[in-house]
């Protein structure tokens, strides 16, 4: 039985742990999203446990459709749960400036500068 959209702050921030842990169970995954995120490991392990940077794992993961479908299946989350969450966890506002920025500035190659933080992620205690 999958679960339903997430209706609370409790469901988003579950549903944005799970996505942390399914990142975090795999090199070469954690691997991809740190690099593409720009988080260094101590910046993940500083962020993992807020709103903000839950918000970021369920952003990536929206990102990647193919990713995501493997981890809604193994989480039995229905997909549909996904953005709602990341939406729960940010508050609305910020994960829809989040994806207008990543996704209308023009960044098609899939890959984010080689900045320390990235459109998608602001980085730590911003």
């Amino acid at each position: 039985m999958q679960r339903q959209e997430s209706g609370s702050a409790d469901d988003a921030e579950a549903i944005g742990l799970a996505a942390l842990v399914f990142m975090t169970e795999d090199g070469e995954r954690l691997g991809r999203f740190l690099a593409t995120t720009g988080l260094s490991p101590a910046d993940l392990k500083a962020t993992a446990g807020t709103p903000e940077g839950l918000a970021a794992v369920l952003d990536y993961l929206l990102c990647d459709e193919s990713l995501l479908m493997v981890f809604v299946a193994g989480a039995a989350i229905d997909p549909g749960a996904i953005a709602p969450a990341r939406d729960a966890l940010v508050g609305g506002g910020d994960a829809k400036r989040f994806a207008a920025e990543n996704y209308t500035s023009g960044n098609t190659s899939g890959r984010m500068s080689s900045k320390r933080t990235s459109k998608r992620w602001p980085g730590p205690g911003a």
